[in-house]
């Protein structure tokens, strides 16, 4: 038996497929949009801030600043007559900086290319440096933690967030292969650096897939000039 095709006229075909594309546009929705609409939910940014305790005209750095997600808060927070270093070494990310600080308008923001032993950041003259989900990357973390010290005035302070690991007891090469670090360690290494603990949250965030983060408050002694 011979079978019968039915034929779309073209200008229903033309209707179609235009109504297709856009019932595709509008269920996909931007990307980076919904991704940081749902890091606002649960990342505590007011915390974050307080805890760097910088304010109007403060000069802050983004240690593995990534997509720019917390420079540009940190831009706002300091405000036109602060200063915010956002760091990085990877040259996509570097890229997306520049173009975010053009694209909304943050003219108090300095792109900085750092080294894995150098965050490249001033002498002396930073009020807060912040690291988030980046110090497990830090293969030459010493020198890091070093460069960001003497970044500090007298009392700036260091917060860093991380991932918590599955198991904090195993040895740090283990749990930086699983992109992670625990609290204890770091606290360990931020103090033979020289710095004083202020905080420390070893649940600071939990996301609703389990993953959380905990956060370490630090500073640079009061009337330490080394």
């Amino acid at each position: 038996m011979r079978r019968r095709t039915q034929r779309i006229a073209p200008c229903r075909f033309i209707w179609l497929l235009t109504w297709l594309l856009l019932a595709a546009g509008s269920a996909r929705p931007d990307v980076a949009g919904a991704q940081s609409g749902d890091r606002d939910a649960w990342q505590r940014v007011p915390d974050v801030m307080a805890a760097l305790a910088i304010g109007p005209g403060s000069r802050a750095a983004d240690v593995g600043a990534g997509s720019g997600y917390f420079t540009s808060r940190l831009a706002r927070e300091v405000g036109a007559d602060g200063r915010v270093y956002s760091v990085e070494i990877d040259e996509g990310s570097l890229s997306r900086l520049g173009r975010l600080a053009d694209d909304e308008g943050l003219e108090n923001i300095e792109v900085v290319r750092g080294e894995t032993d150098d965050p490249r950041l001033p002498e002396g003259s930073l009020d807060a440096v912040l690291v988030v989900d980046a110090y497990h990357e830090m293969t030459e973390y010493e020198a890091m933690l070093a460069g960001m010290y003497s970044a500090l005035k007298s009392g700036g302070r260091l917060v860093i967030l991380d991932l918590v690991p599955p198991d904090g007891s195993t040895s740090r090469d283990r749990q930086v292969d699983r992109h992670r670090i625990g609290i204890d360690l770091v606290e360990q290494e931020v103090l033979a650096a020289g710095f004083e603990i202020l905080d420390s949250d070893p649940q600071f965030t939990r996301t609703g897939r389990g993953r959380g983060q905990w956060m370490l408050t630090a500073r640079r002694p009061v009337g330490e000039t080394r």
